[in-house]
């Protein structure tokens, strides 16, 4: 599914992150993207912060798929 993809890497996530627009990534893929801009991969708008949140559920999903 499109959903489990990284929009940076465009592979599986094994570690999705959402950031404060909402959007999830592999955690390491956008760890780095934030080390060169505050700006949102898939929108290109400003984030208004930098803060990674877990995204479980789509974890859950992920590793559910895979089995």
């Amino acid at each position: 599914p499109f959903s489990f993809v990284c929009p940076i890497t465009g592979e599986v996530m094994e570690d999705p992150v959402s950031t404060a627009d909402g959007y999830c990534y592999e955690r390491r893929a956008i760890e780095e993207w934030l080390k060169r801009s505050n700006l949102s991969p898939s929108t290109g708008l400003e984030l208004q912060n930098q803060n990674l949140i877990p995204n479980h559920a789509i974890r859950t999903s992920i590793l559910e798929w895979l089995e």
